[in-house]
């Protein structure tokens, strides 16, 4: 192969690099803004947050859990769902309640109770969405964004 031959195939192959990695940079650049484009659900809870439209519970963040932790002591239960309103698009959100025993259940602080305000979306009204319902109740409620309605 001539001299020439050898820097066109040096070159083709260093420009096909780096056309693949303009690509993974446009994917992660892609990935980093859905990221930022999806509403975030963090910070001091709140009943007046827009991922809690659907919430009736005590929120789980008064009682030393998170959205992302049930509190020490308690196991996940059952869940509702419902579709909440943010920047103009639609998100379904999962609540999530934490069980404990029923005759340790603590009072809800004040100001922590969602279900005053809000319609309550799908969740069953009486029902006990814990695992054993005889002996566990429902201590708090967690929210989840999952994705848009």
């Amino acid at each position: 192969m001539s001299d020439v031959g050898r820097r066109r195939s040096r070159l083709g192959s260093s420009g096909s690099r780096r056309s693949w990695l303009k690509r993974l940079a446009g994917m992660v650049v892609s990935g980093v803004v859905f990221l930022i484009a999806e509403p975030t659900a963090h910070g001091q809870a709140s009943c007046s947050q827009w991922h809690r439209c659907g919430m009736c519970g005590c929120l789980c963040s008064c009682l030393g859990g998170s959205d992302t932790a049930c509190p020490s002591g308690t196991q996940e239960g059952g869940a509702w769902w419902a579709c909440c309103s943010s920047s103009g698009r639609l998100w379904l959100v999962r609540y999530l309640d934490c069980c404990g025993p029923r005759d340790q259940r603590p009072a809800c602080p004040s100001g922590c109770s969602c279900n005053q305000n809000n319609s309550c979306g799908q969740y069953p009204s009486n029902q006990n969405l814990c695992p054993n319902p005889s002996t566990e109740a429902a201590y708090c409620t967690r929210a989840q964004v999952w994705s848009q309605c």
